[in-house]
């Protein structure tokens, strides 16, 4: 069988066109599209436990560990009063939270919000343990201090930035 020029030139074509296509394409023929994947976009976790939704729960505190501020909001999906009760370490607090309401922390001004004696340092995660209505579940919570300016007024005590420069440090040691 015989092929003219033109058709065997149209096939280098062809084939040479599928073959960089696999090649540029070749990786998403096999690998998971990260995109596709659902992640919580923020500080804090996402979880749900029971009729409770949990969004963007972190803790704020201090390196001096005195106490953290849990910063977020809870959602309540069932028509029906629900109360939540978190620890954390030796500290615990629990809020109400009503039928198809929602409880934000960061707008708290009791001491709801609060959780003395937070020991992990700003940048670790602690275990926290969530309790709605009898169902319970522990998850890893990170801890931030007021780095991220959005933090800053939830600091307990307040926030006190640390010197940026060790040269400050020095001269205002060797001015003593």
């Amino acid at each position: 069988m015989n092929c003219a020029p033109k058709n065997r030139a149209q096939q280098a074509v062809a084939a040479g066109a599928v073959l960089l296509m696999l090649g540029v394409s070749g990786c998403s023929f096999t690998a998971d599209q990260s995109t596709a994947d659902p992640y919580a976009a923020s500080d804090g976790i996402v979880k749900d436990l029971g009729p409770v939704l949990l969004r963007n729960i972190l803790i704020v505190g201090r390196d001096d560990e005195t106490a953290g501020r849990l910063v977020g909001t809870v959602f309540n999906t069932s028509d029906d009063p629900v109360d939540l009760s978190i620890q954390a370490g030796g500290a615990a607090t629990s809020v109400t939270i009503e039928g198809q309401g929602q409880f934000t922390f960061e707008d708290e001004t009791t001491d709801d919000a609060t959780l003395e004696g937070i020991e992990d340092l700003p940048g670790s995660l602690v275990d926290v343990d969530f309790d709605v209505e009898g169902e319970e579940a522990t998850f890893e919570v990170p801890v931030l201090d007021g780095t991220l300016e959005e933090y800053r007024e939830f600091v307990p005590g307040g926030y006190t930035p640390r010197p940026s420069e060790p040269a400050a440090t020095e001269e205002a040691e060797e001015g003593e």
